[in-house]
């Protein structure tokens, strides 16, 4: 007994001598993982430029409210997060926040805090969720490279990898600071993407389940989880209709959607109702259907093939005909949940009727083809080649590729926002394109390249020199992806920040959200709160920095009050003050042309986004959707040339907004200081834009150094 113990001991250490003792590496292995080691580090290095070039400040608007999510439910937990209402926002109504955010993005920042604490980092809050999207942005880059390498090879992964962490479509959304739903959304949905197609392509049950409960997470995270759940019945579709279909398809595809929507209907943004939500049942649907070719399938071998034919024949006119009358009643019942406006406008960016509220967000308007240019660069001259491969070569994984890079290039040009699905699409087609290009090249330089001998007359014509200048032209090519993705990184997202204030010259932002934290906060119990009026655009940041009490916010969940907003800055003064009074209002905020700060010979103030550049969507959405309060968008713009009589109409120089932006700014100088010159913002459609010395109703409180930002109290 003890000689066959130590046999297999001495057995069990001669295979782990053997195994590690001599390791053998191989260069192209060493040359593959190095690559994708630095292209890692590379990417999380460049997304963190703007811990160095500025301070840990979160950009844009919506950070701002995750990132009090998160200190909610790290001081209450979660449980009080979901049971939480939010008296201080949409006032006086409030808001449920528990059951109208997405859960993901606040959860895990608060995790990862108690995960830094845990390991002895000292850090805050604030740093955890600045530094958050940088971290998912790498791992996206990692997964990338693994469902490039599924997909077709670990070329293809690393390459694709390469260009992702370069794409500035992909950068603007994974950046430090940027700590909103698509920093982790993305990072979910093509790990969602990973393990389906290699649950399918593999016949793994456990990956399937990986790309269920990712595809679950997507719909805690972020509203283009319907990308995923369409993109899958898309191609199962495809599958399906080019006589593709498997029994492997089916399972993967069914545990993949089926779970999805279980996580789904557990968060209580979502809950049971996400099941019949159209953009749901069409994926449930496809599963209806693959179940009943699985069964065609069995009976087939026990049923003469003519009779069963004529019998599905039948059966499927006799099913197809119920589904649409009961889709039909079911949508008539209101028990289908119709598509929003804002993703079928994704879908047709065509389809009629105005919809101001989405159109004032300049994302969600259709991209341009410079817009495009500048957000995949390079790669969108690689789209075509790549997609042409996908069909002269089709497979299960070339066709899910096709599927992954023209939808996502269809919605990347139907919206602006959409480019952060359209880069990592751009990045796989390209890896895929460029690996396919170098293949050949490659195993001709290795001599290992066979061709009929018709061909062997045109293979010896091109020469290792050809080779050569083929690598050097795609290696030139990369160079150029990593110099622009670096500049325009550096210029665009890490060297400004618009809460940085220009040294010992302007605090235009931190004097504001200060002063309204010192003297329009405070309330006793029992009292009604101070309200600020302004722009939804603004509602999240000044209830967090600010600490104070907002009509509206960046949720828009609510457009009446949104139109009321908008027709309180439309209206004259005395009408807008009774608006006020109604709803409780006691202070208005608003952001003005400013007087002009120079540094460096540039204007600093006055080149900013003001209310004014935005006023004609103010009269839009009060039209649209507040018309009880009698604001016609066309008495005060009309969007036709300026020669024609458009631009801004005598009655826009009677507004609130107005006159609370131009008080003081007058043409020949600042009226409280005539040596003080301001900017000429009366151009284009404001040069008919009047003087403005006195204001009714209103009363100045508060502004910046440099006019920039305005609070007035409502008499």
């Amino acid at each position: 007994m003890s000689q066959q113990i130590k046999t297999f001991f001495s057995r069990v250490w001669n295979e782990i001598d053997r195994r590690f003792s001599r390791p053998q590496v191989k260069r192209e292995h060493l040359l593959l993982y190095g690559s994708l080691t630095l292209i890692i580090i590379g990417s999380f290095l460049l997304r963190i430029l703007p811990y160095y070039a500025n301070a840990v400040l979160l950009k844009g608007l919506d950070p701002w409210m995750q990132y009090r999510c998160a200190l909610y439910i790290n001081e209450h937990g979660l449980r009080e997060f979901l049971n939480w209402y939010d008296q201080s926002t949409w006032y006086p109504w409030g808001r449920n926040v528990g059951s109208s955010m997405y859960l993901i993005i606040p959860v895990t920042a608060a995790i990862l805090y108690k995960i830094a604490l845990f390991l002895g980092i000292n850090t805050t809050m604030l740093t955890t969720c600045f530094i958050t999207p940088a971290i998912f942005g790498s791992l996206t880059v990692f997964i990338m490279y693994k469902l490039g390498s599924t997909i077709h090879s670990k070329r293809t992964g690393v390459i694709a990898a390469f260009f992702l962490s370069m794409s500035i479509g992909f950068m603007s959304r994974s950046i430090a600071g940027f700590f909103d739903n698509e920093c982790i959304g993305i990072f979910l949905m093509f790990l969602t993407f990973y393990f389906f197609i290699k649950g399918y392509t593999k016949d793994s049950i456990v990956n399937s389940i990986f790309a269920g409960l990712s595809l679950g997470a997507l719909s805690l995270t972020w509203g283009a989880y319907r990308y995923g759940y369409e993109l899958l019945a898309l191609y199962a579709l495809l599958m399906i209709v080019l006589r593709k279909y498997s029994r492997r398809l089916f399972m993967s595809y069914s545990i993949t959607i089926s779970l999805g929507v279980l996580v789904s209907t557990l968060m209580p943004r979502n809950g049971i109702e996400f099941v019949f939500d159209a953009e749901t049942l069409i994926p449930i649907a496809i599963i209806v259907v693959m179940l009943f070719l699985s069964i065609y399938r069995i009976l087939a071998r026990y049923i003469d093939v003519q009779k069963l034919k004529r019998t599905v024949q039948i059966s499927t006119l006799v099913i197809i005909g119920l589904a649409i009358v009961g889709t039909i009643v079911l949508y008539a019942l209101k028990l289908i949940n119709p598509i929003p406006s804002k993703f079928l406008r994704t879908i047709f960016p065509t389809l009629a009727g105005s919809l101001p509220l989405i159109e004032s967000v300049a994302e969600n308007l259709p991209s341009s083809w410079s817009n495009l240019f500048y957000n995949i660069y390079i790669m969108i001259f690689m789209i075509p080649l790549g997609l042409y491969f996908c069909i002269k070569k089709p497979n299960e994984k070339t066709l899910f590729l096709f599927m992954i890079g023209l939808t996502g290039t269809y919605f990347g040009a139907s919206m602006v926002r959409l480019s952060l699905i359209f880069a990592p699409a751009a990045a796989l087609v390209t890896g895929y394109t460029l690996d396919e290009v170098l293949r050949p090249f490659a195993l001709i330089f290795q001599e290992r390249f066979t061709l009929s001998r018709r061909k062997i007359r045109s293979t010896t014509q091109i020469g290792r020199e050809l080779i050569v200048v083929s690598y050097v032209f795609i290696a030139i090519m990369m160079m150029m992806t990593a110099i622009y993705g670096t500049q325009q990184t550096y210029q665009g997202y890490a060297r400004h920040h618009e809460l940085i204030a220009v040294p010992g010259k302007a605090h235009e932002y931190q004097q504001a959200y200060t002063f309204i934290r010192n003297h329009l906060s405070d309330y006793h119990l029992g009292e009604k709160p101070p309200v600020i009026l302004s722009w939804w655009d603004y509602g999240y940041r000044i209830r967090t920095l600010g600490n104070t009490t907002v009509l509206v916010d960046n949720a828009t969940i609510n457009s009446t009050q949104i139109g009321i907003v908008g027709s309180v800055l439309a209206h004259n003064t005395s009408y807008s003050a009774k608006i006020c009074k109604k709803f409780g209002v006691d202070y208005v905020l608003v952001f003005s042309p400013g007087l002009p700060l120079y540094q460096s010979g540039n204007t600093i103030f006055g080149q900013q986004k003001n209310d004014l550049r935005i006023a004609h969507w103010f009269v839009k959405i009060a039209e649209r959707y507040a018309p009880e309060y009698g604001i016609v968008a066309d008495d005060y713009y009309k969007e036709v040339p300026l020669d024609e009589g458009g631009g801004f109409q005598d009655k826009f120089w009677d507004s609130t907004v107005f006159k609370l932006c131009a008080y003081k700014l007058n043409k020949e100088g600042y009226a409280d200081n005539p040596n003080q010159q301001t900017w000429n913002w009366r151009t284009y459609d404001l040069q008919d834009a009047p003087d403005v010395n006195t204001i009714k109703n209103f009363e100045l409180v508060f502004q910046t150094q440099y006019c920039f930002i305005r609070i007035y109290r409502v008499l």
